[in-house]
């Protein structure tokens, strides 16, 4: 809940400032929310900790290999990561490399699924067999 308050504090003041210094200096006002953004963002990833460890116990419980779950965190990852991206582009009036930089990340969140996909392809193959 802390974090919530933070975060749209951060959000709140950030606008503010960015808003204020957009006249004069429309590049100080970007970095102001880039900055703004990688603060926020620090902050969700210190809650999603906790929920990375209970699922490494669920994990451990099902006895599932991490090779199976690690895919999902680095997708995770991608998807944030290319969303920060996309919309940071699109806030710079440039929605066309927006576009591109999703377009990245929905490749490289499918490379990077390849092993869990091969397993659950495996799976599937070997209860057909039977």
């Amino acid at each position: 809940m802390n974090e919530v308050i933070k975060a749209a504090a951060v959000g709140i003041l950030a606008t503010i400032l960015a808003l204020t210094v957009k006249k004069d200096n429309p590049a100080g006002a970007y970095l102001v929310t880039i900055g703004a953004g990688l603060t926020v963002l620090w902050l969700a990833i210190d809650t999603l900790s906790p929920v990375k460890r209970f699922l490494d116990e669920l994990s451990e419980a099902a006895n599932l290999s991490p090779a199976i779950l690690s895919p999902l965190f680095k997708a995770l990852g991608i998807s944030i990561i290319t969303k920060v991206a996309a919309e940071a582009c699109r806030d710079a009036k440039e929605g066309a490399i927006g576009a591109y930089v999703e377009i990245a990340g929905s490749a490289v969140a499918l490379y990077v699924s390849l092993p869990l996909l091969s397993s659950a392809f495996a799976a599937v193959k070997a209860l057909l067999e039977i």
